[in-house]
């Protein structure tokens, strides 16, 4: 095997027992934990070649104007219906497009990005400090945080569990933590099967050549965060960030207001929304 890839344990379970979800042609395989369905890529690349390609990427910058701004409007309002002030801390912040939601006479802005690029803008465009690395480098206080927002990023931390803890450490008692991730049951109709050719010509585009680490179902996010110390305390259906205009956006559209209708008809139990935002605070 390549020396830049490494073998892991579920993250959720720690065992090694693992069958093949998706193959691919390098030596990454996206797997299917047999003991609580966690799916992971293993092997993965090393954390030290992630760390060097998040440090050099550079988006496309309308993917976080154009195409999360509504998202990240919505998560923040409802953010700010349980927390209206304080310190707020976003993890993987990108060029910092969620810190134009909070007042600063009322918030505190804080942001922590591994792009170099990503940072500098962030730190040009918004009044937040801004950390350019990781959140264990960063070594803020401890209960300091109000807030702490993990969106969409969450797959991409080589060391999970450490970061949730340091993530604990940080967050006042009575603190919020907001994640944001991919609804599973979504991403399995979008990127594998006939819908998926109907919009992108192809039977599948689930990639091993991916830096994403894990794809969590809404039982997986549960067990990871009461292991390291959260309970949830609520989760709000979102919509996928796609492009604006032409069909696939009205398509967007009413597949959100149906994803919206089947989580409230469930309460909950079953979801299509193309992202899940989960509300968790300290366990006592």
């Amino acid at each position: 095997m390549d020396d830049q890839f490494e073998y892991v344990n579920c993250l959720i379970c720690g065992k090694d027992d693992t069958e093949v979800f998706v193959r691919g042609n390098g030596p990454a395989r996206i797997v299917r934990c047999r003991n609580d369905g966690f799916l992971f890529l293993n092997p993965r690349p090393k954390s030290s070649r992630l760390r060097e390609s998040f440090r050099e990427y550079v988006p496309n910058i309308s993917m976080f104007t154009d195409f999360r701004r509504d998202v990240l409007r919505r998560e923040a309002r409802v953010i700010k219906k349980v927390k209206p002030g304080g310190n707020l801390l976003d993890i993987g912040c990108s060029i910092g497009t969620f810190f134009e939601n909070f007042d600063i006479r009322n918030w505190h802005l804080y942001g922590i990005e591994p792009s170099l690029f990503n940072a500098r803008e962030a730190q040009s465009r918004y009044p937040a400090e801004v950390f350019c690395g990781v959140l264990q480098e960063a070594k803020y206080p401890t209960a300091f945080f109000d807030v702490i927002t993990v969106l969409d990023t969450i797959y991409y931390f080589p060391d999970l569990k450490s970061d949730l803890l340091e993530i604990r450490r940080c967050l006042k008692d009575d603190g919020l933590l907001a994640i944001e991730i991919q609804g599973i049951n979504y991403w399995l109709l979008r990127d594998k099967g006939p819908i998926c050719w109907l919009l992108e010509r192809k039977w599948s585009r689930m990639s091993t050549h991916s830096s994403r680490l894990y794809y969590f179902s809404p039982l997986t996010l549960r067990l990871l965060l009461e292991a390291t110390g959260f309970r949830v305390v609520g989760v709000v259906p979102e919509q996928a960030s796609l492009s604006k205009g032409g069909l696939v956006h009205v398509a967007n559209n009413v597949h959100f207001a149906l994803a919206k209708l089947l989580f409230k008809a469930t309460a909950g139990r079953f979801s299509i929304a193309g992202r899940e935002l989960y509300l968790a605070m300290k366990m006592k």
